[in-house]
C-alpha cells in the first residue's frame, strides 16, 4: 500500500505539503503548457494527461520490463534530458532539457519483476516520441511466479494494482496476433479481469 500512498500523495494537491504541490505547479506551469492530440489507440504505455489537473503536462504510468527500461533511459539521453534535482534517493528526479524550457520529472522503482515507471513532461517531442515507444512490461508469470492464473478469482493487494495499473492497459494496447503469443491460461485471465 505504500505505493499506492505516494502515488495519491504525488498526484493530490490537497495531499501534498503546499511547497512540493506549487514545486510541481511551478514546473509545468500553463505558461509552458504543451498542446498533443492524443491518438484514440496507443501502443503501451499509453501517454494520457497529467493526473493531476494544475499540472500542464502529460504523463505516463507503466511497467517496463529491464530492456524497454534501458531504452527509456536512452530515449531521454538522446532528447537531451539532464538530472539537476534529486528527490527521493535517486527513485524521483527532475530532469531539466538542455536546450529550452521542457522538463521531465521521473519517479522509478524496481517491482514486479521489471520498473514501474512514473514519467510527466511538458516536452512535446518526448511526448511524440513516446505515443510511439512501443514496450511492455515483464510477462505475468514473471512477476507473479508462484501465482496460477486459473486458480484467481477477484484480485486484491499488489496483484490488483499490477493488473489495473499496469497489465489492463498494456493487454488493452495489444493486436489480438500479438494477444494470442501468450499462454491460455494467460489470456483467459487477461479478457476476464
Amino acid at each position: 500500500m505504500a505505493i499506492l500512498d505516494w502515488l495519491k500523495n504525488l498526484l493530490s494537491p490537497k495531499a501534498k505539503p503546499q511547497s512540493q504541490a506549487t514545486d510541481l505547479q511551478t514546473i509545468f506551469s500553463e505558461a509552458l503548457a504543451p498542446s498533443l492530440s492524443l491518438p484514440s489507440q496507443q501502443v503501451y504505455p499509453i501517454v494520457t494527461p497529467a493526473m493531476r489537473p494544475d499540472l500542464a503536462a502529460y504523463q505516463i504510468h507503466c511497467l517496463l520490463n529491464k530492456q524497454d527500461k534501458q531504452r527509456l533511459d536512452a530515449l531521454l539521453a538522446e532528447m537531451a534530458f539532464a538530472p539537476v534535482v534529486e528527490k527521493d534517493a535517486a527513485s524521483s528526479k527532475l530532469l531539466l532539457h538542455a536546450q529550452g524550457p521542457s522538463h521531465v520529472f521521473l519517479h522509478q522503482y524496481a517491482d514486479f519483476a521489471g520498473f514501474c515507471v512514473l514519467l510527466i513532461s511538458n516536452d512535446i517531442a518526448l511526448l511524440q516520441r513516446l505515443i510511439a515507444f512501443k514496450a511492455a512490461p515483464p510477462a505475468p508469470w514473471e512477476s507473479f511466479l508462484d501465482v496460477d492464473p486459473d486458480s484467481l478469482g477477484s484480485l486484491q493487494g499488489n496483484i490488483e494494482f499490477w493488473c489495473d495499473t499496469f497489465w489492463r492497459p498494456y493487454w488493452l494496447s495489444l493486436s489480438e496476433a500479438e494477444r494470442s503469443q501468450y499462454p491460455a491460461n494467460w489470456r483467459e485471465f487477461s479478457e476476464s479481469h
